[in-house]
């Protein structure tokens, strides 16, 4: 046996418990990458059923107010559209974990651009007239 027979018989089950090793490492790491990438998935769907569910919950609100207009209370009218949103979608919620007070923010702001849109107001159009920008050019 020669000396290089011998250093290669000594190196060799190094190398490759060094290149299993190396092997193993990037494997796991890929791995995981994708729980991260599934969760992002997931939380976006979540996200969108959320909005969906508020759309939903602004809609049957407009609804309901065109035909009895007397029930016209705001802070009623985001109770309605937020038990409707609680009810459709608790794992969105659940998983998402938004405050009450962020999902009354979103839906008024729902609310708002749907009652905006029935009334057919400009409200950037208003504020622009109001602070006299109105048909102006700019220089």
């Amino acid at each position: 046996m020669t000396p290089i027979d011998s250093i290669q018989n000594i190196i060799q089950p190094v190398l490759v418990e060094l290149l299993l090793m190396l092997t193993l490492a990037v494997l796991a790491w890929f791995l995981r990458l994708l729980p991260e990438r599934f969760r992002l998935d997931i939380e976006a769907k979540h996200r969108a059923a959320l909005h969906s569910a508020i759309n939903t919950g602004v809609g049957l609100l407009i609804d309901t107010l065109q035909k009895h207009p007397t029930i016209a209370a705001s802070d009623m009218a985001i109770g309605t559209v937020l038990d409707y949103v609680e009810r459709s979608v608790p794992d969105a919620i659940r998983r998402l974990g938004p405050s009450r007070a962020q999902l009354e923010d979103m839906a008024r702001a729902k609310l708002q651009h749907q009652v905006d849109a029935v009334l057919r107001r400009d409200r950037l159009a208003e504020a622009l007239s109001n602070a006299g920008l109105d048909g102006q050019k700019p220089n």
